[in-house]
């Protein structure tokens, strides 16, 4: 059964940012989000472009920052699906879904494919670690 390396999962975790990217800029280009009064105008800017500015480095540092860029659009947009629910529209608020679920297990998969890396590196496995 082939495995999921680290080098696969990056490839994929930057499909899925370029895919989020793309639905965030549709988003800011289709709606009238870019506006005072939005709440999440800032969480928003910020996660469009954290997201494709971890993307783009290499080296070591990738990884973890796709993770943390991940967790914080997981939790924008969680946020954002919550205010949704409490005034009671969740059918509005339920494409959320979609997105936090891609980010969390693309930052999932990211995690558990670096963690199996580096324990090959040093010849461990999970189990002999404490």
């Amino acid at each position: 059964m082939p495995t999921m390396t680290t080098g696969n999962a990056m490839r994929i975790a930057r499909w899925t940012i370029v895919a989020l990217t793309v639905v965030m800029i549709y988003y800011f280009v289709t709606s009238n989000a870019i506006r005072s009064g939005n709440p999440f105008l800032v969480p928003d800017l910020i996660l469009t472009v954290l997201l494709p500015a971890s993307a783009a480095l290499r080296g070591r540092v990738a990884v973890p920052a796709m993770i943390f860029a991940f967790a914080w659009a997981s939790a924008v947009w969680t946020v954002s699906l919550c205010t949704y629910i409490t005034r009671g529209a969740f059918a509005d608020g339920a494409n959320h879904l979609l997105l936090i679920f891609s980010s969390v297990l693309a930052a999932g998969l990211l995690a558990i494919t670096a963690l199996g890396h580096g324990d090959r590196e040093r010849g461990e496995g999970v189990r002999g670690r404490v």
